[in-house]
């Protein structure tokens, strides 16, 4: 039946055609929903098991309310004995969590919200948590995957459950840390406590105290234990936990008390740890910069960061390290340290000057340029050699944009950066080189303004709209994706990156008369494109350049 009566079907969305001649509904009626509707789970297993997978093959055929109408009877097959009918039963809710329909716009959406699975959720936690808590065969990825998908659909509505829920969790995690077995399992299991976290935290962030004490004593035995497959999700819950905290609460004893031991070095050799370490770091600086800058421990995140940068599978964690230090810590703590950060970037410029390291260190020009000033950039690098800041733009930062386009939040920070090097700069303005670079600075930004993939300054999807490639175990670093870090936009106060250029362009043509529409006509190279988006943000921006 199920194969002639398939025409298409994906592994993420089920059955999407079906065969004209086959009535999918009405065998269903008359062969599945009897065997569905039998109470007694002891009977037939097999039977039962392909009477699920019936239903999860063809969710797309059911109408919602139709669905609605069958989830307390997938529900009930969760209490089988039988693992193939239990474990049947929880994929195919999971399924139908994650099942998406034509939204208003065309856009695909989920299907069901919180609202259609508010009426299940105690007697669906209580099924799959009474396979979680068996004796045996009890770390089924599949229930603990159903458990992490109806948390995400559920959100405010979880709220009713949270504490039954993260004891549930708390206990199956003590239960698997003593000996990990399933990595699959394992994962889910991190992600629904992160799903909740997030939840329930986000909403209110005076529950993480809660949440700190029901996780801090199992989370301190996978540390004690070392537990290596469990280590980075501690960190990122920890992380996560951290950046809910209220924003008068400061670190707290417990995280202060964990941070010196973070910067073992020993823990950053296990390549596993080291995003989720990374992670955890940027949390405490942006929860509590100042205060560990105070307690000299500035100097360890810089050691850090000298490790991670010297290896190119472990530079990029070294830049999100970097850029937390340049946004979070106060410029007086950081001003003694940057002469000899500068020359930890400079020395692996110049061993090993791949496209990649072009990109990381660019965007960290822009970063530090927005931040600190574009004459601090020229004086902190010709401090190392005379002229080194002027070789580097030309050499570095500005090829690299004719080559490798910043996007989203990187694309704001690069126009953010440039348009102090080109504004206030004044030496870029005294001879034809200078001006060429200017020109070649000038070009590099209007460039990515007008690139329609830049999508500058705006954030990733969110959590809502993930398919299940990108949650799941990965052997080599399995990031949390409920856990993710959520884009931080260094310069909050600059609301449109391009209008800003256009005024501040203004205001150097104004004091500089005569000077630089030479220098932005040559910049445009003749481009249309640039012309005519140069033109319309003088009219936004209400400027003459």
């Amino acid at each position: 039946m199920l194969g002639t009566a398939i025409r298409a079907e994906s592994a993420q969305q089920g059955v999407s055609q079906v065969n004209g001649n086959v009535d999918v509904m009405c065998f269903f009626q008359e062969n599945i929903l009897t065997e569905l509707q039998e109470s007694n789970m002891s009977v037939r297993p097999m039977v039962k098991a392909t009477a699920i997978k019936f239903v999860s093959t063809f969710r797309n055929q059911f109408s919602k309310d139709h669905v609605k109408s069958l989830m307390p009877l997938l529900i009930a097959h969760l209490s089988a004995d039988s693992v193939v009918v239990h474990t049947y039963a929880a994929a195919a809710i999971e399924k139908i969590l994650t099942s998406k329909e034509d939204g208003p716009s065309g856009k695909k959406q989920n299907r069901f919200v919180g609202a259609d699975i508010q009426p299940f959720l105690e007697s669906l936690f209580t099924g799959l948590f009474g396979i979680v808590d068996k004796q045996d065969l009890n770390e089924n990825e599949y229930v603990m995957k159903c458990v992490m998908r109806t948390l995400n659909t559920s959100k405010d509505d979880i709220m009713q459950v949270t504490q039954i829920v993260l004891d549930k969790l708390t206990s199956a995690l003590g239960r698997v840390a003593k000996n990990p077995r399933n990595p699959h399992y394992n994962h889910y299991l991190f992600e629904s406590i992160a799903v909740l976290v997030r939840a329930v935290c986000s909403k209110d962030p005076s529950h993480t105290a809660s949440f700190e004490n029901l996780l801090f004593p199992p989370f301190q035995t996978v540390l004690q234990m070392d537990v290596a497959e469990f280590t980075p999700y501690v960190f990122q819950v920890l992380a996560q936990l951290l950046e809910y905290r209220p924003a008068d609460a400061g670190l707290g004893d417990a995280y202060t008390g964990l941070f010196a031991p973070l910067l073992t070095p020993t823990l950053w050799e296990r390549r596993g740890n080291v995003p989720a370490l990374t992670r955890l770091i940027q949390a405490y600086l942006g929860k509590g910069a100042a205060e560990i800058a105070a307690n000299n421990h500035l100097v360890g995140i810089l050691g850090v960061f000298q490790k991670l940068v010297a290896s190119r599978g472990t530079e990029v964690s070294a830049f999100e390290l970097l850029g937390s230090i340049i946004q979070c810590v106060p410029p007086e703590a950081i001003q003694p340290c940057l002469k000899d950060l500068f020359q930890i970037l400079l020395m692996k410029l110049q061993q090993s000057k791949t496209p990649r390291y072009a990109r990381l260190i660019s965007d960290f020009f822009a970063l530090f340029v927005g931040k600190f000033g574009s004459q601090a950039y020229f004086d902190q690098l010709n401090a190392i050699q005379p002229g080194l800041g002027l070789m580097l733009l030309t050499q570095v930062w500005v090829p690299r944009l004719s080559t490798d386009l910043p996007v989203r939040m990187d694309a704001k920070t690069q126009v953010v950066g440039l348009t102090k090097i080109l504004c206030d700069t004044p030496a870029l303005l005294t001879d034809d080189n200078t001006k060429q670079v200017w020109a070649g600075a000038f070009f590099g930004a209007m460039t990515i303004i007008t690139n329609p993939d830049s999508h500058i300054g705006t954030a990733f999807a969110s959590g809502d709209d993930v398919d299940d490639a990108e949650i799941g175990y990965d052997a080599n670093y399995s990031r949390l994706y409920f856990a993710t870090r959520p884009v931080i936009d260094p310069f909050p106060e600059v609301q449109d990156p391009a209008i800003a250029l256009a005024q501040s362009l203004g205001q150097l043509s104004a004091s500089q008369p005569g000077k630089i529409q030479p220098l932005v006509q040559t910049g445009l190279r003749d481009d249309p494109k640039l012309s005519s988006k140069l033109a319309e943000l003088q009219t936004r921006a209400n400027v003459q350049i």
